[in-house]
């Protein structure tokens, strides 16, 4: 009888093993990449790499900084920014339709052959964010100094995301230059307040929203081309936002009786608002693996054999590989909906106990969530009705629907990228920050969020931090590979 429970055990043991490979060879065949072959009928991109630093620097150097305080604005860079562009690009301003939106939101249109098509559209935006004062002396060069030395490019928005902007325009005079004939329509629009989360974007989408028109895609900067950094993977591995998460920035605040801070009341307004965000900072959003399958999935090539069996049999390992994803920041806001006090304000002086206490928690939430989740959670967490909470104006909108992996758009993105980096393994991820493409779901199914540059090191520690930097080999082929992107896109049978 012993004998017969052994046996039977080892049996079931031997078919789990055997289950789990197989669904593990199964996973790692599968992948999102795809290769569509392509008849260019035009000459390869052909720029100066030293001209095209040149032309990056010249609009680093203009100081196009977007402040929380919009008053703090200069404006008038906006302009003079533009009249740059005008400058360095003169076929695309004689060829293409300008409009500017919002104030100083540019919108471009080149018309297609077809106008029965949908148009497509390429994204950047004009502002940067600040540079910490306090960081100034760590800075090898000047963060506006767009000075080219050791190979790159220097300063504020060489990665994020001037670099995206002037490739796309490189791009566009390059075509034009050679007798570039679209076939749908190309639509190229550029905001001046994304990093504020401002209005651009959106007053785009409503000019054409008023014009009837329909895009077919949308790329907007995003992932990258990662050399090294995620976890597990071999070589390069390229990732395209196909979503992102959703935002919300609750106002909380708590109530109390104020007085002399001799005789404190037992529950002060600051105690009772300080341990209800405690109670939120413990209480963490559930995890949710299946969130980053698919990227997983796209990266399955080039993932070690253990990571291949853990997500093709989450049912088995999905606890472990939550486990392993919530031990760093970066990877445990891929799989659940973040909480971020960020905000705090009470009280007027030492000696006088605040009758109200308010602060502000972001949170960034997961697809497959909602705005009406997240409440419900904060509501049952908190459990106190001395403490309430709303939405800050114009901070609150729901996670993007996911855009297709097995269409063409999505496919061309692939094929460019295995043309310029060979043997780099694409997937779909999810965006954690938010982009203003997010805006143009509302008139397209298929928004992506990719920049073609390769990251390595500490390259993600320069995005709006110290150094930022690009390098001039790099530039090359970022706007190399807008320049093949947009004959694939603008195509009739994309």
């Amino acid at each position: 009888m012993a004998l017969k429970i052994i046996v039977t055990i080892l049996a079931l043991l031997l078919f789990l093993i055997a289950f789990v490979l197989i669904r593990t060879l199964l996973f790692a065949r599968k992948s999102t990449k795809a290769v569509i072959p392509f008849d260019y009928g035009v000459p390869r991109f052909k720029q100066d790499p030293q001209t095209l630093a040149e032309h990056l620097s010249s609009v680093v150097q203009i100081e196009t900084i977007s402040h929380e305080d919009a008053k703090k604005d200069k404006k008038e860079n906006f302009k003079i920014m533009q009249a740059q562009l005008a400058k360095l690009y003169p076929l695309t301003h004689k060829q293409l339709e300008k409009e500017v939106v919002d104030g100083y939101t540019l919108l471009y249109t080149w018309q297609g052959k077809n106008p029965k098509l949908n148009p497509v559209v390429f994204m950047a935006h004009q502002d940067v964010v600040p540079a910490d004062e306090y960081t100034l002396d760590q800075w090898t060069y000047p963060p506006f100094s767009g000075k080219i030395a050791d190979g790159f490019i220097w300063g504020r928005g060489t990665m994020d995301i001037k670099s995206q902007l002037i490739s796309v325009f490189e791009a566009v005079e390059a075509l034009i230059s050679s007798k570039f004939k679209p076939e749908r329509s190309i639509i190229l629009t550029f905001s001046h307040n994304e990093e504020v989360l401002g209005t651009g974007a959106k007053a785009v989408v409503d000019h054409l929203k008023a014009k009837g028109i329909r895009v077919e895609a949308v790329i907007d900067e995003g992932g990258c081309i990662y050399d090294g950094i995620i976890p597990g993977i071999k070589g390069l591995s390229a990732s395209i936002g196909i979503s992102e998460k959703g935002y919300l920035s609750l106002k909380m605040k708590a109530t109390s009786t104020g007085g002399h801070s001799s005789t404190p009341a037992k529950d002060t307004a600051i105690g009772i608002l300080a341990r209800a965000i405690t109670r939120l900072e413990t209480h963490r959003f559930p995890t949710d693996v299946r969130m980053v399958k698919p990227m997983f999935q796209g990266l399955a090539g080039v993932a070690s054999p253990i990571m291949q069996m853990a997500f093709a049999n989450l049912w088995l390992f999905g606890g472990l590989v939550a486990k392993i994803l919530s031990a760093k920041g970066e990877t445990d806001a891929t799989i659940r909906t973040t909480t971020a006090p960020t905000l705090f304000h009470s009280g007027v002086k030492d000696n006088v106990l605040p009758s109200v206490a308010e602060a502000v928690v972001n949170f960034r939430i997961l697809p497959g969530q909602s705005i009406a989740d997240v409440c419900d959670f904060v509501r049952l967490i908190v459990n106190d009705k001395r403490v309430t909470f709303e939405p800050m104006p114009e901070k609150a909108w729901e996670a993007s629907p996911l855009s297709p992996v097995d269409g063409k758009a999505f496919q061309h993105i692939s094929s460019v990228i295995d043309e310029i980096w060979p043997r780099t393994a694409v997937a779909p991820f999810i965006m954690l920050g938010g982009t203003d493409s997010r805006n143009f779901c509302e008139i397209s199914d298929c928004v992506y969020r990719f920049t073609p540059m390769v990251v390595a090191g500490d390259d993600m520690s320069r995005v709006h931090g110290v150094n930022e930097r690009l390098a001039v080999d790099e530039f090359f082929k970022m706007a190399d590979m807008i320049y093949r992107l947009i004959p694939r896109w603008a195509s009739e049978e994309m």
